[in-house]
């Protein structure tokens, strides 16, 4: 009866069944309470998030038939009771993901009979208890993310039945047990992200024959990788990743088929000298962030398997191989970004028609794009920022529908950005930041309603904003938050982004669906910022700086709830300030510098203590309370109606010399004007003017 919508609690009555020996409700969507229900020998009631699950009543009475329990993807938010040794019977204990707190009791190391622990995700305390070693027959023991502490205890090698040890993402602590060795049925141990420490890579890994599975990433390991490792004789999948391993990668790498994507991941260590071959039953080679240099083998682009290939972040030259993609390939991600690669881009990419991930940031690459990509419908993250590419915008993109990332930035483009990009309508990010592109901007950017970040800056766009901002669906909220990125091979396929947020540059290396931004600076836009920008009430970040916009600033920008950062420094706005903008409680960043507008700066408890300095508001001559604005303050003196003598002499004094002087500039500047005739000249001159009634203005004012 599993995967159903029962909308129901589990009827009490089914205990009267006394033939009923194995009740599978899993993912049903169950509600109420777990009943009593001695005679049951399996019990399968994960995933039904409306079942309370009292752990303590539950063990609390005996289960004696009860042999497999799986609650897992349930509420539970508990720890576990002592009573669990009343499942005597128990073989196969599942709680993964119910909010599980605490210990783990001593007496569940009690159930002798116990063959699989499965308590991942959850929230699990303390030591690995040495009683561990009651588990006899226990073969599969995961307690994945959860907060255990301390040393793996040495009498966990006396289980010798154990094939699977996952204890990855916990806060273990010392050197890995030397009788580990004896635990020859281990098929998979999985030790990643703990703080294990101990030197190098123990030797009595060579023991382990039947393993297949090996992640000891994201530790403290140093040392260089000994060429037995890469010899195992039933190994296919080793994660060293993230330690400070040393020195080159062994020759002739042995890596076998196993029962999932056979992978070798060196990422984030000191790896040096050049790559070398690979195997060819690879699925999965990642071996970014090293400091591998040389070229790329022309061998790695014959390899018939491999589908996630990441090369990222070395000192790799040279250029792109023509042998990559050869017919029949099943490259899904290829990324070669952060190295000193020359050359073009090798038509033969075309014939990676599987190809999902397709980044070259960051290179010497140059020339045009080929159009033989166009084959690859499947792209979804396309990133070629950061090399010397040329040319007009690409026109085989728009074969791209599939497209959710499209990064072109900091590159010599130029032209104008195409009509055919609101085409491309599963769009999240767009960026062609830094390139020559002109024109306007299109208005068909309006139909990528899944769009979260467009970044156009310093660009030499002209013309105004496109208005009906409200089709942008994705900014008018902020959405829940999901990692943008896909799982190849087990791998992570993610997105980096540069962006300016809060005046300050930010590299993101991981992109969530709710981080979201406009970006239009450095460009040559002119006219209103459209009224319906305060539809985006989702948007984290605006930056329309560096234009020559003008008019009042929208009052609707005050409804932008979730804005942070906002910059509209160096135009030509004028009027006020909106009030509303000191309601944006999650402002953090303002810029209006150099603009021109008047009236006061917005008071509030939240937007005084953000910007004491006045440095949002410098070059606003007419601002009250700018820095090198006029002093607003109305206080004074009301009991006084005349002033004295003095004052009054001063007063008339200033206006003669202040006419004087406008009638002698006037005069002879005019007379000079009519004798240059030069129309350079005539600028100058009443720029010199506007600055001298200006001074005269503010000599008044203060007098």
């Amino acid at each position: 009866m599993d995967y159903n919508f029962l909308t129901s609690s589990i009827p009490t009555r089914l205990a009267n069944i006394t033939s009923l020996s194995i009740l599978d409700l899993s993912s049903s969507n169950l509600q109420g309470f777990l009943p009593y229900l001695p005679q049951l020998r399996e019990l399968h009631i994960s995933n039904n998030p409306g079942i309370t699950i009292d752990l303590s009543s539950m063990f609390r009475a005996p289960w004696g038939n009860l042999e497999i329990l799986d609650i897992g993807l349930n509420h539970v938010n508990e720890s576990i009771p002592t009573f669990i040794a009343n499942m005597s019977s128990l073989l196969y204990f599942s709680a993964e993901s119910c909010s599980i707190h605490g210990p783990i009791p001593p007496s569940l190391y009690n159930l002798s009979k116990l063959e699989y622990l499965i308590l991942n995700f959850n929230y699990i305390t303390g030591n690995l208890s040495s009683s561990i070693s009651n588990l006899q027959t226990l073969q599969y023991l995961s307690l994945f993310q959860n907060s255990l502490q301390g040393h793996i205890p040495d009498s966990i090698c006396q289980i010798s039945s154990l094939q699977y040890l996952h204890l990855a993402s916990n806060k273990m602590t010392g050197e890995l047990p030397d009788c580990i060795r004896r635990l020859t049925n281990l098929s998979v141990l999985l030790l990643s992200e703990n703080n294990l420490t101990g030197g190098g890579i123990p030797n009595f890994v060579s023991n382990l024959t039947n393993l297949e599975y090996l992640s000891l990433a994201d530790n403290n390991l140093s040392g260089t990788i000994p060429s037995w490792l890469l010899n195992l004789p039933r190994l296919g999948y080793l994660d060293l990743s993230s330690n400070n391993l040393q020195g080159v990668i062994p020759p002739n790498i042995r890596l076998q088929l196993c029962f999932g994507p056979t992978t070798l991941n060196l990422a984030g260590n000191r790896l040096e000298g050049p790559i070398p071959l690979l195997p060819e039953t690879i699925e999965a080679v990642d071996l970014s962030r090293n400091n591998f240099t040389g070229g790329i083998p022309t061998q790695v682009g014959g390899l018939q398997n491999v589908k996630y290939l990441s090369f990222s972040s070395n000192q790799l030259s040279g250029p792109i191989p023509l042998s990559f993609c050869h017919t029949n390939n099943v490259l899904m991600l290829v990324d070669l970004s952060n190295n000193s690669l020359s050359g073009t881009i090798p038509a033969s990419l075309g014939n990676c028609t599987s190809l999902i991930s397709l980044r070259l940031a960051r290179n010497n690459l140059r020339g045009n794009i080929p159009n033989e990509l166009k084959a690859a419908t499947n792209l979804i993250f396309l990133q070629l920022n950061g090399n010397h590419f040329s040319g007009p915008f690409p026109t085989f993109i728009r074969e791209l529908q599939n497209l959710e990332v499209l990064n072109l930035g900091n590159n010599k483009f130029e032209g104008n950005i195409p009509r055919f990009i609101g085409d491309l309508q599963k769009l999240r990010i767009l960026v062609l930041e830094l390139n020559s592109f002109n024109g306007s901007i299109p208005k068909e950017i309006n139909n990528l309603w899944d769009l979260q970040f467009i970044g156009f800056s310093n660009n030499k766009l002209s013309g105004a904003i496109p208005d009906k901002l409200q089709c942008f669906k994705m900014l008018t909220s902020r959405p829940r938050r999901n990692i943008i990125g896909r799982i190849i091979s087990f791998m992570y396929s993610g997105v980096d982004l540069n962006i300016v947020i809060k005046g300050l540059p930010y590299e993101l290396d991981v992109i969530f669906t709710d981080n979201s931004g406009i970006d239009l600076s450095c460009n040559l836009l002119t006219g209103l910022i459209p009224p319906a920008i305060g539809l985006l009430e989702g948007l984290f970040m605006l930056n329309l700086s560096h234009n020559s916009l003008y008019g009042e600033i929208p009052m609707s920008i005050g409804k932008m709830s979730e804005l942070e950062s906002l910059d509209l420094s160096f135009n030509n706005l004028s009027g006020s300030i909106p009030m509303a903008l000191a309601s944006l409680d999650f402002l953090s960043y303002l810029n209006l510098s150099y603009n021109n507008l008047s009236g006061e700066i917005p008071k509030g408890m939240h937007f005084d203590t953000l910007f004491g300095d006045g440095s949002p508001y410098i070059g606003n001559r007419f601002l009250c309370g700018a820095p090198d604005g006029p002093n607003c303050s109305r206080n004074g003196s009301s009991s006084s109606e005349t002033v004295d003598a003095d004052d009054d002499a001063r007063q008339k004094w200033l206006f003669y010399a202040v006419v004087t002087i406008g009638f002698g500039v006037g005069l002879w500047g005019y007379l000079a004007i009519m004798y240059l005739m030069k129309e350079k000249w005539k600028k100058v001159y009443w720029e010199f003017i506007d600055r001298v009634v200006l001074r005269i203005t503010r000599c008044i004012t203060k007098n």
